[in-house]
């Protein structure tokens, strides 16, 4: 909170009155992150504010860095250091994702995208091939990832996961080779390795600007105190807002 100093003048004397101005900035949002222990959401957005020259994504470009080669984008683009699966893996989004590709990651559109990886790599009919043996995930991306799941949803639970991925990709790399049993060509599968690929975006994909929670300087509404704020907003109710919601902003993709 600020004091900002405002001078009346009347007839007879000048009076000097103080008058208190609260202010919320995007860029405060990292900050309230932090005071609710959401240290990779925090770093992640100071990250994204970092970046020099500035890079907003559009919807051409967010399905190249989402679906391409990431071998392909600059190094300023890409950061694998801030979100990790030690802490994603905390969370029930990822949890159950990874349960469910470990059954279906072989589905028939993983088989056809497996044999295209070993084709990248050599005749597999005339000679063993390897794959997914590095500890690059930019390396494994681009030539062993077989499948993915689409995880989170904007109805999930306000958490730290929520403020720093939302909704995401997750992807399922393999590390094996091929063989031949009875004259069959084989891939024997080493081990399967699970990571997450996202964009950190502010795209909408439609003419409404996502809503990004209602902000403070100290922590995010959750779900039910967002729809009474949101109600009141769009009633036009902002006398109510300032009695029970004082310092909170609603932030919108379009804020950034």
């Amino acid at each position: 909170m600020t004091i900002a100093t405002t001078t009346t003048s009347t007839e007879k004397e000048s009076q000097e009155k103080k008058v208190e101005h609260e202010f919320f900035h995007i860029d405060m949002i990292p900050d309230a992150m932090d005071k609710m222990q959401w240290s990779t959401a925090a770093k992640l957005m100071r990250h994204w504010f970092g970046i020099q020259p500035a890079y907003a994504f559009d919807l051409n470009s967010k399905d190249q860095a989402v679906n391409g080669d990431p071998r392909n984008l600059p190094p300023s683009k890409i950061n694998i250091d801030i979100v990790k699966m030690s802490w994603a893996i905390q969370f029930e989004q990822v949890k159950n994702g990874i349960n469910t590709l470990k059954k279906t990651w072989c589905s028939p559109k993983g088989k056809k995208q497996l044999i295209e990886r070993l084709q990248d790599v050599g005749d597999f009919t005339k000679s063993c091939v390897f794959l997914g043996y590095s500890e690059d995930v930019t390396y494994l991306d681009a030539t062993a990832q077989v499948n993915f799941k689409k995880i989170g949803s904007k109805t999930d639970t306000i958490n730290a996961w929520y403020g720093a991925m939302g909704n995401s990709v997750l992807k399922v790399c393999v590390r094996g080779s091929t063989t031949k049993i009875n004259g069959n060509d084989v891939f024997i599968t080493d081990s399967l390795g699970f990571y997450l690929k996202d964009t950190y975006d502010f795209v909408d994909e439609n003419n409404t600007s996502e809503p990004l929670g209602i902000w403070s300087n100290d922590k995010i509404l959750d779900k039910k105190e967002s729809v009474i704020y949101m109600s009141s907003y769009f009633s036009g109710l902002f006398g109510e807002l300032v009695r029970s919601y004082s310092g909170f902003v609603p932030v919108f993709n379009s804020d950034f």
